[in-house]
């Protein structure tokens, strides 16, 4: 089975994904780039009953099976730069730092997420497919599961597009600087 190649994870996947119990089958099937904002993001997460439970990913780290990345405060300063503040201000550190690794590879990424400004961005970016729901992942991969709207493929399509028109409208996107006169 050919793997997911470059799937990058926001903090809601990576706890969701917990929750399910699939981290053994996501990275034999997905080749997982991480944030370390996210992986900073996601030490615990509380289930319905209100038990706490631990999110360890060091052994699928040291494992290699999902790849840590670290981005410098002025390669997401960059990132930033682009939007307009009503985008940045609603991006967090993890989705920040995966959409900045994102857009600068070279190699065909996709970043899963549960979060409707990842989508936007997309959208806005003309760069829709970049993003894919963890519903979609899990159906392509075989562990195909019932999840919440956020994790669907009907919400990542709605914001895209919400994103994409709001490019078209001249929203979200800094236009580029001009240099000086001559």
């Amino acid at each position: 089975m050919k793997k997911f190649r470059l799937l990058l994870l926001d903090a809601n996947v990576v706890i969701e994904i917990s929750r399910q119990g699939l981290w053994d089958q996501m990275t034999a099937r997905c080749d997982i780039h991480l944030a370390q904002t996210v992986l900073d993001e996601t030490q615990f997460y509380d289930d319905d009953q209100g038990d706490r439970h631990y999110i360890d990913l060091a052994s699928y780290i040291s494992a290699k099976s999902i790849t840590v990345f670290d981005l410098t405060p002025s390669q997401m300063d960059g990132f930033l730069a682009r939007f307009d503040p009503v985008y940045f201000e609603k991006l967090d550190p993890g989705e920040t730092e995966s959409l900045a690794y994102l857009l600068d590879q070279s190699d065909k990424c996709m970043i899963c997420s549960a979060d409707k400004i990842v989508y936007r961005v997309l959208g806005c970016l003309s760069r829709p497919d970049q993003g894919v729901s963890l519903d979609e992942v899990l159906g392509q991969i075989g562990l195909g599961r019932k999840l919440g709207r956020e994790f669907t493929k009907a919400y990542k399509e709605e914001w895209t597009k919400k994103g994409f028109q709001e490019g078209l409208a001249g929203l979200g996107i800094r236009p580029p600087r001009q240099g000086p006169a001559r």
